[in-house]
């Protein structure tokens, strides 16, 4: 199992104007096998994301007349991510999972993203710390 860091800084901004007040800017970090791989916000969404593009898989999109989808690539395997709003469905050809992609506990949001990661990536499991 590998083990991995997720750090949030928190940058304060001036609001630009006498009315605006200080903004919080809030940015995290996923750090594997001492790699940095910034992420845009702490969801199911952006860590799976973050962590299968440093794995080798390719991301590209595809539309029906229906949907969109993003399609994650590597080799001749291929999984699904279906968005709405803020439920993801990931699929391969064997499995589904679907999730909310925010979740405020973050035992559980570690939990979900390891159960992405291996049931539907085929990858190892990682031990994710903050």
């Amino acid at each position: 199992m590998k083990n991995a860091t997720i750090t949030k800084t928190v940058d304060l901004l001036d609001g630009g104007c006498n009315v605006c007040g200080i903004i919080e800017n809030e940015n995290y970090t996923l750090v594997i096998d001492e790699q940095a791989i910034p992420l845009e916000e702490l969801t199911v969404n952006a860590l799976v994301t973050g962590i299968v593009l440093q794995e080798g898989f390719k991301r590209s999109y595809e539309s029906d007349e229906v949907d969109d989808f993003v399609l994650y690539k590597k080799e001749q395997q291929v999984v699904r991510l279906k968005e709405e709003y803020d439920f993801l469905t990931y699929s391969n050809d064997k499995t589904t999972i679907s999730t909310k992609d925010q979740l405020v506990d973050k035992v559980k949001l570690v939990e979900k993203v390891n159960e992405i990661l291996v049931t539907i990536f085929d990858l190892e499991e990682l031990d994710i710390r903050f």
